[in-house]
C-alpha cells in the first residue's frame, strides 16, 4: 500500500503501533531526566522500569505487526536488539551515557518510521 497523505500514514497499523513506541519512549526518556536528583531516583526507579517495559513491547507489537503486512528488514532487528541490549547494559555505567544511549534509541526508532513504514 503506497502512502500518499498524511492521514494514510496515521491509518496505517504499523506506523500507529510505531508512534506509540515513540511516545512511550520520549516519555520514558523524561521521566528518567526528572529523577536525575538522588532524592527523586529510588522513587522513580520502579515508573521508569514500567514504561521501558510497555516501550519493548510496543516495539514487540510493531515488529509482528509490520512482519504481518510488509516484512521486517535488518533495521527493523537491528533497532529491536538495541533496545533489548544496549540500553539495559548502560545504565549500569553512568547516568549521562545511559541518557545518550537511550536518547540514540529515539532517533533510531523516528529513522526506522522513516524508512521501515514510509
Amino acid at each position: 500500500m503506497q502512502i500518499q497523505t498524511l492521514g494514510d500514514l496515521f491509518a496505517h497499523p504499523s506506523f500507529q503501533t510505531l508512534f506509540l513506541a515513540i511516545l512511550i519512549v520520549f516519555a520514558n526518556i523524561i521521566i528518567g531526566v526528572s529523577m536525575l536528583p538522588e532524592d527523586r531516583r529510588k522513587r522513580w526507579y520502579r515508573l521508569h522500569r514500567y514504561v521501558y517495559v510497555a516501550a519493548v513491547a510496543m516495539l514487540g507489537l510493531f515488529l509482528y505487526v509490520n512482519h504481518q503486512l510488509q516484512g521486517n528488514d535488518g533495521f527493523v532487528y537491528f533497532v529491536a536488539a538495541y533496545f533489548l541490549t544496549a540500553i539495559p547494559f548502560s545504565r549500569k555505567m553512568n547516568v549521562t551515557l545511559h541518557a545518550v544511549i537511550s536518547s540514540v534509541g529515539l532517533v533510531l526508532l523516528i529513522g526506522m518510521a522513516a524508512l521501515s513504514v514510509l
